[in-house]
């Protein structure tokens, strides 16, 4: 049954070259918006879509998929990728698998295509958290001018990549302190060898810290937060749009801050694509649109 689909992988960045090539190991896979370079011999790449698309079974889009609804994210394809000439190429019943649709989404319940949003699955957040937390331990190391062992860490939220990284960082030797809004959370902080502090306390706490690590998609770290925060210090934010820094007041005060979105693509391009492919074979194996 698998031998039968055909899938093709439309944009994305250098992540999505690793999803292509997994896939193809068990499925018929096209990929368009990459160089060879990319993707291996046994992908078969279209350059361009003027070059002809095949209809396929499964599309497989980037995250996010589309910045303004109308072409698809693609920043290795050197001419546009139409998200309709696409859709155009969809045999009936087919799956689109993307992350973030955003206004693209309107597109496909247009011609009623299924669409599934694989950033909205648990296991993707779950395996991602490994390579964001260990791309921001890359980011400290070149951005820091001393050791991790013996650094002062806070780290805000305490979610999947929060408690990864806290775990790491620990076991390198810093000093961890977790904020976090739910009690239980602070307990597990505090179970894992970290100090924990209350969101209300981050004013009066900042000072102390080398480096701050926000995880929470919120503006957590506020004009009167900065304020307090040394300016030898680094903030890393690993948080979502719109993150959780006042970046207004951020440059203003001069204070160091790096906004490190999407870095498991950045930094573990590899593993980031081959999570990506298993998330995506777990969904159609749990939709029964492939044989497990």
């Amino acid at each position: 049954m698998n031998s039968q689909k055909t899938v093709m992988v439309a944009g994305g960045d250098l992540r999505f070259g690793y999803t292509a090539a997994v896939l193809a190991e068990k499925f018929e896979t096209y990929a368009v918006g990459f160089t060879r370079q990319i993707v291996p011999e046994h992908v078969k790449l279209i350059e361009s879509t003027a070059d002809g698309l095949p209809m396929c079974d499964i599309l497989v889009l980037p995250m996010p998929v589309s910045d303004d609804g109308v072409l698809v994210n693609a920043p290795f394809s050197q001419s546009n990728i139409s998200l309709k000439g696409l859709i155009s190429r969809l045999k009936p019943g087919a799956v689109v698998l993307g992350g973030k649709f955003g206004k693209s989404k309107a597109l496909f319940e247009e011609a009623g295509i299924e669409t599934v949003d694989y950033l909205a699955c648990e296991e993707l957040s779950t395996r991602n958290a490994v390579p964001t937390a260990e791309g921001a331990l890359q980011m400290m190391l070149e951005e820091m001018p001393c050791t991790i062992y013996g650094s002062n860490v806070l780290i805000l939220g305490f979610g999947r990549i929060g408690s990864r990284l806290a775990s790491t960082l620990h076991a390198m030797g810093a000093e961890v302190t977790v904020s976090a809004r739910d009690v239980v959370k602070r307990a597990k902080a505090e179970m894992a060898g970290c100090q924990s502090i209350s969101f209300g306390e981050l004013e009066a706490c900042a000072e102390k810290f080398d480096v701050i690590c926000n995880t929470v998609p919120a503006e957590v770290v506020t004009a009167s937060v900065l304020k307090k925060i040394r300016k030898d210090a680094l903030i890393l934010d690993l948080a979502s749009k719109p993150g959780g820094v006042d970046w207004e007041t951020a440059q203003k005060l001069g204070k160091r801050v790096v906004w490190a979105l999407s870095l498991p693509g950045k930094t573990a391009p590899v593993t980031a694509g081959e999570i990506i492919a298993t998330t995506i074979l777990h969904i159609l194996e749990e939709r029964r649109i492939v044989d497990a």
